[in-house]
């Protein structure tokens, strides 16, 4: 009988004692530098109070068949898993719980190592690492502190997405289509806060050209270039009226249209806004600037919303036909997106022409569709180019490509005659050229991405390593020119030279030209840098540590935690000279930005991965994790591996070679009529229907995701306790192809317990010998070891169980020595799928190592090749029946046996064959009269 429990514990005990899994890097005794590597890897958990649940494994297991795979094909294989445990939800458990959060993400990484221990997983433990670690985290703070000195890293006043229940700023990633906290579901505000930001945008040409090369799916490829989203269009000045010193830029791809505008609008939050607003539309305009201030990005840019706005009182001049417009603040243009201006177009933009329409304003057709300028080029009919010049179709913008029928105002008689009746396309060329041309414009390249908001206002999360000094301390200080004048002592000095001719500064340039640097103690502590109110420098005495705290719940002032905590906050760095440490905290996406580089080699205290680590393991060839990472953890990781790649310190430009997504696990819950979730333990079922046990109201059994509310999670620790992990496993990847999502039926796990069953039987005295020869018998193995191999390849995992499955149940061959040879074939491709059944078996048969160390069998090409196929039989090009035919069989015989097949000769009968088309192996076509 087969006792999966005490098999799984009894190979469960001899990986971890004789560490199967361990991987080893160049240099360590035990690695083999005549295989090449294969680095699989997990998106990294984070470790909620919660546990697993099935749905979690998915993913875990399809790369474990992978790794397992690839072993037993001649490859290193690197597979390390660790904990991504930094982040609100934590510090949000603890201030609910009442306990610290580095206790609660302890006793989780506890739960998590403990479950992810029942599935079998070859995870390589010596590598595991945990974001919290002050080991771990003193190389993101480092990373940071590179990027701060390379200039990518910022600080700013400006107006974020701020989460009034979380209480901190999120970058725009972390805010959801209806503008609420991807965290809590809580509606985003916007606040002014001063923030640490970083600039992803300086890479963004880098980021949308490499998505190209990626092995990943195309829908997350196409979700970043969106993300990016990169345009091509023209920027332009629009001068004040009767004040030419005062200008507002504005970008546009539809240059082509530029004599349809009819007036400007600006952000709300615009820089240059007040420049531009009139004494008599102040209190307007003061109130409808607050009442933006208040609304997300997303609320203010809904295609839905209302387009409102204000006038300043002021006017723009539109500088290719000097006509003089009104300047409008609406809130549906962003201050922080192109120049945050825009001209406005209302013929030709459906916003615009909503904000016209609501505002009174004038709207002006340019531009015509092909067939209306035919038309209006055949015509002399004063009526119909009329119509055709002033008539909009269907009441709304006409914002497709076309033909400019028309200028207006003062428009030169030279740019009319090159632009009038040419093209959208040509027409955009001649207006670019004429802005720059005139000094007033040009082409411009501009991007959907915005900088990244890294810090947060909370406490559990990595320091950032960053010491703010008063410009009047500074002051105080001697200045000397060269580091020999410096005294060793604890005295403070700003050290600075002028550069020497041709000499580069390497970009630290503060006032006249000068290098400014803190000197401590005879050493250059760090260089100075301008921040907004201060100087900064930077601090590498690394890893500079989360202080314990007693209260972490953060003020929602716009401060973190940590700005209470005097004794971290306040730094003596030398006698005559304190500092004040950088008090906001980076966000949980700071240390899984470069996971991936830790795990190659994460004993390292010298650098955050070592030189001949990093060009043998070259980055991950087979990433496995949610796509709902598409903007967030996967966008920042190529950033960050970018600018590591500028550094020198990896080779490669690009982090995840080949990235695949898992289809969720799904459940059963139930739904009220008006769309409202019922959790399952108070529905009950009467005649085949269910009803909410409160209020007897039928319900409908749905899909939906696993939800603690909704009591319809499936613990996974249950499933292997009843089960055993073997089943999970291949259940989890039998129930749906791989990326598809699917129901969690524990009914459906019975069908693999059964297999196994049928697996084990195969090796006692009841095995099943095949009613087939031992030829077929054979080559159906060697069949299956093909199919297998290539789906393993293809991620097509339930396939190749079901090609296990028909293995199975057709028997092993009668030979004895063929059963022998049969049998060990069969545990090796079984191994990456049920590796503790494999385990048991291969031990039976004699073997002594680890089938783990194995090696993946080889098909036999002749014995992968069919000697007979089915065709179809086709009468007068319709199939009326099948034949089983020999590969090479002759057209005579395959016509015969055509005629006397029963389904076919009915179709023949008092016909006479004129013509037969054969096409040798695939079809035969009789044409009949």
């Amino acid at each position: 009988m087969y006792d999966a429990k005490k098999i799984e514990q009894k190979w469960k005990e001899f990986w971890e004692k004789n560490n199967i899994f361990k991987a080893y890097n160049p240099g360590e005794e035990g690695f083999d530098e005549t295989k090449p590597k294969f680095y699989v890897l997990d998106m990294f958990p984070y470790p909620s109070g919660a546990g697993l649940h099935v749905g979690h494994p998915k993913g875990y297991i399809a790369n474990d068949i992978l790794a397992r795979y690839k072993k037993t094909n001649g490859f290193n294989v690197l597979h390390p898993m660790g904990w991504d445990a930094f982040g609100l939800p934590a510090e949000n458990y603890a201030i609910k719980t009442g306990t610290h959060p580095k206790i609660t993400t302890e006793q989780n990484i506890k739960t998590y190592k403990h479950q992810l221990g029942f599935f079998g997983l070859s995870y390589d433990w010596d590598r595991e690492i945990d974001t919290t670690s002050p080991d771990y985290y003193k190389w993101t703070q480092w990373i940071f502190l590179k990027m701060f000195e390379a200039g990518l890293a910022y600080e700013q006043d400006l107006p974020i997405n701020y989460c009034p229940s979380c209480k901190t700023g999120l970058a725009n990633e972390e805010v959801l289509n209806d503008f609420t906290c991807e965290r809590c579901g809580t509606k985003v505000e916007k606040r002014q806060l001063r923030q640490w930001v970083l600039a992803i945008t300086k890479y963004a040409d880098r980021l949308l050209s490499d998505v190209d090369k990626l092995d990943w799916p195309e829908s997350i490829k196409e979700m970043q270039r969106n993300w990016i989203g990169k345009s091509v269009g023209a920027e332009f000045k629009l001068e004040k009226f009767e004040d030419e010193e005062k200008f507002i830029e504005v970008y546009t791809t539809r240059i082509d249209t530029v004599f349809g505008m009819t007036y400007a609008v600006m952000a709300p939050d615009h820089p240059k806004v007040w420049d531009f607003i009139t004494k008599e539309q102040k209190q307007v305009c003061e109130k409808y600037i607050e009442e933006s201030s208040k609304k997300s990005d997303q609320d203010r840019t809904s295609e839905n919303k209302e387009k409102t706005g204000v006038f300043t009182g002021s006017y723009v001049i539109n500088p290719f036909n000097m006509t003089k417009i009104p300047l409008w603040i609406g809130d549906y243009v962003l201050g922080n997106y192109g120049t945050g201006a825009v001209m406005a177009v209302p013929a030709h933009d459906q916003r615009d022409y909503e904000f016209a329409k609501n505002h009174n304003l004038e709207i002006i057709k340019v531009i015509a569709s092909l067939e209306e300028f035919e038309e209006y080029s055949k015509t002399d009919d004063e009526d119909i180019l009329s119509k055709i010049e002033d008539e909009l179709p269907d009441d709304k913008a006409f914002t497709e490509y076309g033909y400019l029928i028309k200028g207006n105002g003062d428009t030169s008689d030279e740019l009319l005659e090159k632009a009038l009746g040419k093209s959208s396309k040509e027409v955009k060329e001649i207006f670019t050229n004429y802005a720059s041309e005139n000094g007033f414009g040009g082409e411009k390249v501009n991007f959907k991405l915005r900088d990244w908001l890294f810090s947060r206002q909370r406490y559990w999360g990595e320091p950032i390593p960053l010491i703010h000094l008063k410009h009047s301390d500074l002051k105080e200080l001697p200045h000397i020119y060269d580091l020999s004048e410096a005294v060793d002592s604890e005295m403070a000095y700003i050290y600075k030279r002028m550069p020497e001719p041709g000499e580069k500064t390497e970009g630290v340039v503060c006032g006249s030209g000068k290098i400014r640097e803190l000197v401590i103690g005879g050493k250059v502590f760090s260089k100075i840098y301008d921040g907004i109110n201060d100087k900064i420098i930077c601090d590498y005495r690394l890893p500079l540590e989360l202080p314990k705290i007693d209260n972490y719940e953060p003020a929602g002032d716009g401060n973190s935690p940590l700005a209470k905590v005097e004794n971290f906050v306040n730094i003596k760095l030398a006698k005559n000279l304190t500092g004040k440490r950088e008090t906001n905290t980076m966000p949980q996406w700071g240390g899984s930005c470069w996971y991936y580089l830790r795990f190659m080699d994460n004993k390292n205290s010298e650098s955050l991965v070592g030189k001949e680590a990093e060009n043998y393991w070259d980055g991950v060839d087979s990433y496995v994790g949610g796509a709902e990472h598409a903007v967030l953890h996967l966008l920042y990781a190529r950033f960050w591996h970018k600018f590591l790649f500028d550094l020198g310190i990896v080779k490669t430009d690009e982090p995840f070679h080949r990235l695949r997504n898992q289809g969720l696990i799904l459940a059963h819950a139930f739904e009220r009529e008006n769309g409202g979730l019922v959790a399952v333990d108070l529905v009950e079922e009467k005649d085949g229907k269910y009803f909410e046990i409160s209020t007897q109201k039928e319900v409908k059994k749905i899909i939906s995701k696993m939800s603690k509310s909704l009591k319809n999670v499936v613990n996974p620790d249950e499933i292997v306790n009843q089960y055993g992990a073997d089943s999970l496993r291949l259940y989890e990847m039998y129930m749906a192809d791989f990326r598809d999502s699917a129901p969690w039926d524990t009914k459906g796990i019975i069908g693999v317990v059964r297999f196994l069953e049928k697996v084990e039987r195969l090796f006692g005295f009841e095995a099943k010998i095949s009613n087939e020869s031992d030829e077929s018998t054979m080559k159906l193995l060697h069949k299956t070891i093909k199919k297998v191999s290539e789906d393993i390849e293809n991620y097509k995992f339930n396939t190749a169980i079901a090609a296990l499955m028909i293995l199975v149940n057709n028997g092993l061959p009668k030979d004895e020595n063929l059963q022998k040879d049969w049998k060990n074939i069969f545990i090796r491709i079984l191994h990456p799928f049920a590796p503790h059944l494999a385990e048991e078996l291969w031990e039976r048969i004699g073997e002594k190592e680890s089938v783990f160390f194995s090696s993946w069998p080889k098909f036999d090409e002749k014995m992968v090749i069919d000697d007979e196929v089915t065709i179809g039989v086709q009468v007068m090009g319709k199939v009326r029946g099948e034949i089983k035919i020999s590969v090479n069989e002759d057209k005579e015989s395959v016509l015969q046996k055509a005629k006397e097949n029963e389904s076919v000769k009915k179709w023949l009968e008092q016909k006479e064959i004129v013509k037969e088309i054969y096409i040798p192996g695939k079809i035969l076509n009789i044409v009949v009269k």
